[in-house]
């Protein structure tokens, strides 16, 4: 595997190049991020690059202002290969090779060459949108006739229900019919936007492979293009061009499937004993073809996509289901504490997690943050709840519990998530109380006189990241009356119509007047200060809150 190179040009301060080594690389505006950018429209943790399979992914992590690849919104993992552009919101990483010099596309396309060959002279480029806006002045009145019977054809075909391969067929069909090719293909673009051939036909007996310029792809896909070479043999410049067709190609015709929403593609046709060439009416003609099977094309995608959405949706409501049910419906009765808790997933599902928990005379605490968004965190998420749930009880101290849950998350981590956590252990008889901070946000201690203090101690690497770690409890004792708030980043980091962040002032002035109030009071009223200054701004991230009231010692 070669390696690879990002050269980063972030929004404030100096371009840099960065190696990526290991098996993944988290790009935020984080201090703990591996690539670190000067934007403050990034996210902390915005995207990552991971290794899988030999091969670098890109995946978003959730971002509030989405992860763009080569100019198109990141919707799931994909591949990078050097000469690709990565865009976070005003940063662009390019990436490079060893040399910093773009890998050349794969083969197997069915297109050979590259976009900087030269064209034989015998090429004739139109534009497909002003042939398919009329007849030209002095145009053939035959030939008019023939393109509005192939698209009365097409359109009557098209009427009734049919499958993208179906739909393909019934494109070469109609141009096999009307122009008589030796051979044709269509190319339609693939999720990265590249042109990948998906049908082909060929003449019985046709020798050779049908292998088409990259470059004259180019124009016909990227500039709405339609394409004459009317004779190949004649142009003395086409040994020059031999990728055009390096099978022996005597006459070509192109046109891009263009619809107003953009190019899908492209549809080629090519002969090689045909007596007589392809002419500017064959040209009209296959652009009028392509032009309505576009239309189809787009409608078939947008079905295909609607169905996905449709079962996607109802998985992630099922999945939202599950998730909620998974958190605690009641908490431990005991009379010396109050117990309250409230989770609000930014999607359907979410990475927060809660939990409260008896163990004899002990009450276990945590609240984590699981890195990125998605399923993949809510499923990190349950791993991290249940290991919580096993490990917990009965261990000797809280830096024990945590510890051997860092061992589990650690291993066969191969995407290399992690999850900030809080956990805490209470005695109900003596107020004594144990935690440990795995990089997440300090919880606060609110005394029945309304102070509000930070809890001490360190703050140490988040579960997942760091296996033979070893964690560093801390502990006090709470007066009867105090409470404990603990909450995630979503709460601080609330964003208002304004782009401003709600930030731990706005909380600490609101929990300095919960003097006495009852744990669901802390918890709803926090909801209802973060709602009102959130207003009609979207949720970019999950809201967790767990609020306990110690009463002291009860008889």
């Amino acid at each position: 595997m070669s390696p690879l190179f990002l050269r980063v040009e972030p929004r404030d301060g100096e371009p840099f190049r960065h190696e990526l080594v290991g098996e993944a690389a988290v790009l935020g505006r984080s201090s703990k991020a591996d690539v670190v950018l000067a934007d403050r429209y990034l996210s902390r943790q915005h995207a990552r690059l991971f290794l899988r399979e030999g091969s670098w992914f890109l995946e978003d992590l959730g971002s509030r202002n989405t992860t763009f690849l080569n100019d198109r919104p990141l919707a799931k993992p994909t591949p990078v290969r050097p000469g690709d552009v990565i865009r976070l919101a005003e940063s662009r990483i390019v990436v490079e090779g060893k040399e910093g010099t773009p890998l050349s596309p794969p083969a197997g396309d069915g297109l050979v060459g590259g976009a900087d060959e030269r064209l034989p002279e015998s090429t004739i480029f139109r534009s497909a949108t002003d042939l398919l806006a009329g007849p030209a002045a002095g145009a053939d009145p035959g030939g008019l006739a023939g393109r509005l019977r192939l698209l009365n054809e097409v359109h009557r075909a098209l009427a009734a229900p049919i499958t993208l391969e179906a739909l393909l067929d019934l494109i070469l069909d109609r141009a096999f019919a009307h122009l008589q090719p030796e051979e044709g293909a269509v190319f339609l673009r693939d999720p990265e936007g590249a042109l990948v051939r998906a049908a082909m036909r060929r003449a019985p007996g046709l020798p050779g492979q049908p292998l088409y310029s990259r470059a004259l792809a180019k124009e016909v896909s990227e500039k709405g293009l339609a394409a004459l070479v009317t004779d190949a043999r004649v142009d003395e410049r086409f040994a020059k061009a031999e990728s055009i067709v390096v099978s022996g190609m005597r006459s070509l015709v192109a046109a891009p499937l263009l619809d107003s929403e953009g190019c899908l593609g492209m549809i080629v046709l090519s002969a090689k004993n045909r007596l007589h060439p392809f002419v500017e009416d064959d040209l009209e003609l296959l652009a009028a073809l392509a032009s309505a099977a576009a239309m189809r094309l787009r409608n078939i995608a947008l079905s295909e996509e609607t169905a996905r959405r449709r079962l996607l949706d109802r998985e992630l409501e099922l999945a939202h289901d599950i998730q909620m049910a998974m958190l605690p419906r009641t908490f431990p009765d005991r009379p010396g504490i109050d117990v309250s808790a409230a989770l609000r997933p930014a999607r359907s599902v979410g990475g927060d997690l809660y939990d409260v928990m008896a163990d004899g005379e002990r009450i276990w605490l945590l609240v984590g943050d699981v890195s990125g968004k998605g399923v993949g965190a809510a499923l990190f998420m349950a791993v991290t709840k249940t290991l919580f749930r096993a490990i917990a009880p009965g261990s000797g101290s809280v830096a024990e519990a945590v510890a051997r849950m860092n061992r589990e998350l650690c291993r066969d981590n191969e995407r290399a998530m992690f999850v900030t956590v809080f956990a805490a252990r209470l005695e109900l008889a003596t107020g004594e109380l144990e935690y440990v901070n795995a990089g997440h946000n300090p919880t606060y201690r609110v005394t029945a006189g309304g102070k509000v203090a930070l809890l001490a101690g360190p703050v140490d690497p988040a579960l997942g990241a760091v296996e033979a770690h070893e964690y560093r409890g801390t502990r006090l004792r709470l007066d009867a009356g105090d409470a404990l708030v603990l909450y995630t980043d979503g709460v601080v980091e609330a964003h208002g119509a304004a782009e401003e962040e709600f930030q731990t002032p706005r909380l600490e002035s609101y929990l300095a007047d919960c003097r006495e109030a009852s744990a669901e009071r802390i918890v709803q009223g926090l909801l209802e200060h973060v709602d009102e200054f959130v207003g009609g701004a979207p949720q970019y991230d999950d809201v967790t809150i767990v609020a306990l009231r110690w009463r002291g010692r009860q008889s």
